[in-house]
């Protein structure tokens, strides 16, 4: 069950733990070389954390399940994770993939990882953090979401209303991943499940909420935050209706 006791007190010190985490780690972390370690461990910890699973029942059962999330990105915060691996990797932070891939890993991390926490499916149907195959999945949407968060403060991204082109790369990335291992699950004569959210809206009782809907208005929404944002705190030559046609470059 969904905001009992035990699930409150998760949310409310993990996200203590996030905040004062991010709060440090800002105002006292300013090497290049620092931030990018913290960087990757919060990747490699959310990897590492989501497959825990698997070697906690081998030791205590014999035997370890292996499910459709550990083989395949089928849902979005799958791509969340393992995006945020890349990214933390990746030497080159001056190319366009990985601004794409930063800028979206920053939105979709963040979404994903406060959904994850909040609506977390797994705790729904086995509200019990003494099991691990459900405490792992809140720990992993939390350390995703510390570095998602860690990719603006660490300053591996800014906010800009060009980020609306690298969230909608991204949202037509998930539809093609999302495409392609339905199309493997029916080559192999598998049941697929609801990957991506492509063969049925994510919350039965909103059938109006589908991926499509969803998809546009993630791009309408960045968009809208990152123009409020520019407005704000940018100075007005270079904000982003100024890098139009015959503005500034």
């Amino acid at each position: 069950m969904l905001f009992d006791t035990a699930h409150v007190l998760f949310i409310v010190k993990s996200f203590t733990i996030i905040a004062l985490l991010e709060t440090v780690l800002f105002f006292f972390v300013k090497t290049e070389n620092r931030k990018v370690r913290i960087l990757k461990i919060a990747a490699v910890a959310t990897v590492v954390i989501h497959y825990s699973s698997l070697y906690v029942d081998f030791f205590k059962t014999g035997t370890a399940e292996i499910n459709d999330t550990m083989l395949l990105p089928v849902y979005p915060c799958n791509i969340a994770m393992w995006f945020l691996l890349i990214v933390a990797f990746m030497k080159n932070r001056e190319s366009k993939v990985y601004k794409v891939m930063a800028e979206f890993t920053f939105y979709l991390g963040i979404v994903g990882g406060v959904v994850g926490i909040l609506f977390n499916e797994i705790y729904a149907a086995t509200p019990n953090l003494s099991d691990w195959s459900v405490l792992k999945g809140l720990l992993s949407h939390a350390t995703m979401l510390f570095g998602a968060i860690y990719l603006l403060l660490g300053g591996f991204i800014k906010i800009r209303v060009s980020n609306t082109i690298s969230v909608a790369i991204g949202m037509i990335f998930m539809v093609i991943d999302g495409g392609i291992i339905i199309g493997l699950y029916k080559l192999f004569n598998l049941t697929p499940q609801n990957i991506m959210y492509l063969l049925e809206p994510p919350y039965p009782n909103l059938p109006w909420l589908n991926t499509w809907v969803i998809g546009i208005a993630a791009v309408l929404l960045a968009f809208a935050i990152t123009a409020v944002y520019e407005q704000i705190a940018i100075k007005k030559e270079d904000r982003w209706y100024n890098h139009l046609k015959g503005g500034k470059k």
